[in-house]
């Protein structure tokens, strides 16, 4: 039966936010399947996630989504809905708020934006990255998402008129008027903060809708039980394919860091997976026929879909001179790696993948027909091992965000590998 319910704008969030239940034995399934059959997939599972792709599209359009996603839920004996944002508050935040809240038919949410272990901390409603503002960080230059902004009231008034509110955790709740609708915002800086909030919540039966990260997710795992037997990770097989389509800076970094401890490395030419055509292309091919000849050759391989931070100026570039935008052109890119990875996996029965970036992973696990996903283990904050199951398939998936982690994150990844192989 169904305990929560969980809606992301993007999959490594979806995830990373399942598997804080998953480690805490309850039965998760993620899905991007917007059209999903509530009762396929929902039979057995105690916390569903919904990815619903909403980060780079209209404001609008990410409302409805939210709303339309709900409504399969509305009806069911249902304790806690959970709205996924990211952490650092990139994407249609205020909008999306605003279908979560009239979807559920509610006046009242307590948003609850840190997450301390990722480094993220917020006060006087502010958000800090490392202890630096958020404005001031490597977000504010987001390709798709730029956040220009770091205190959260503002961020969530651009594109929604709810009352926001900075909201002590020993101020007591006011009644409201049934017309009127506050969003409660809550300062937190370490994780005492945090089970502080969520057990004063809890206490006021205020837990039931609740907005956060993948932090205070881990958070509301105290207050949902589960008999669920954990799933067991055992590789048969040692070869990894590392894709890293993130142009962010510490992704970028985290690659030349992999290239040091071991992994061969190349890159996708820019100009052939911006093309919508890139799969019937003579490209396309002489690519593949390259790329499995380097499989072949190197047990752990790394692909990526940029080398340098130049990506970035092209990309610009290219979408002033040919009149695209820059969502389209991230999208085919998405698309023409996926395709392209999901015909590597085939043909060498790979069943290990690393993978940066949402995007990019979106896009692999649409040209691999993968049905749902399921978050099995949390290495670390942002990194997620999960197992994407098709119709005649499951790989194993090891999934980061873009700006998460340390350099030598891939390092301990290779650990926690090595580990479970046989």
């Amino acid at each position: 039966m169904i305990k929560l319910v969980i809606i992301a704008d993007d999959l490594t969030g979806a995830l990373d936010t399942g598997v804080q239940f998953s480690k805490k034995n309850m039965s998760t399934i993620v899905t991007t399947d917007l059209n999903f059959n509530f009762e396929d997939i929902c039979k057995e599972a105690d916390v569903v996630v919904v990815d619903t792709e909403s980060r780079h599209i209209p404001a609008a359009e990410a409302k409805e989504r939210v709303k339309s996603i709900l409504s399969k839920f509305n009806k069911k004996e249902i304790r806690f809905f959970y709205k996924k944002t990211d952490s650092t508050l990139r994407g249609n935040l205020g909008s999306e708020i605003e279908g979560f809240m009239e979807g559920l038919n509610i006046n009242e949410v307590s948003f609850i934006p840190a997450f301390p272990s990722g480094k993220r901390t917020v006060k006087d409603g502010v958000l800090y990255v490392n202890n630096v503002k958020l404005a001031e960080t490597q977000f504010a230059m987001d390709i798709l998402n730029p956040v220009t902004d770091s205190f959260i009231p503002d961020i969530i008034k651009k594109q929604s008129d709810i009352n926001v509110k900075l909201k002590d955790i020993n101020e007591e709740f006011s009644p409201l008027d049934d017309k009127e609708k506050h969003i409660y915002i809550f300062d937190s800086e370490n994780m005492e903060d945090m089970e502080n909030i969520g057990k004063v919540l809890y206490n006021k039966n205020k837990l039931n809708y609740t907005i956060g990260n993948a932090g205070f997710a881990e958070i509301l795992t105290h207050y949902i039980e589960s008999d669920t037997k954990k799933e067991e990770i055992i590789l048969e097989d040692d070869r990894i394919l590392f894709v890293c389509g993130s142009v962010n800076i510490t992704s970028l970094k985290q690659c030349k860091y992999a290239e040091k401890i071991g992994y061969c490395s190349d890159s996708l030419k820019f100009s052939n997976i911006i093309s919508e055509d890139y799969k019937n292309s003579d490209n396309y091919i002489t690519d593949k026929e390259y790329f499995k000849e380097k499989i072949n050759n190197n047990k752990k391989f790394l692909l990526r879909t940029s080398d340098s931070e130049d990506v970035i100026k092209k990309a610009i570039e290219y979408t002033e001179k040919n009149s695209i935008s820059m969502e389209d052109l991230t999208s085919n890119i998405a698309n023409s790696t996926g395709q392209l990875v999901s015909d590597l996996i085939r043909e060498h029965e790979i069943r290990n993948l690393i993978i940066f970036g949402g995007d990019t992973l979106m896009g692999i696990l649409k040209n691999i027909g993968c049905q749902y996903i399921i978050p099995v283990s949390e290495i670390f904050p942002g990194v997620v091992f999960t197992r994407a199951v098709g119709k005649d398939t499951a790989i194993n998936v090891i999934t980061k965000a873009g700006g998460f982690g340390e350099e030598s994150i891939i390092e301990r990844i290779n650990e926690f590998l090595e580990k479970h192989s046989i």
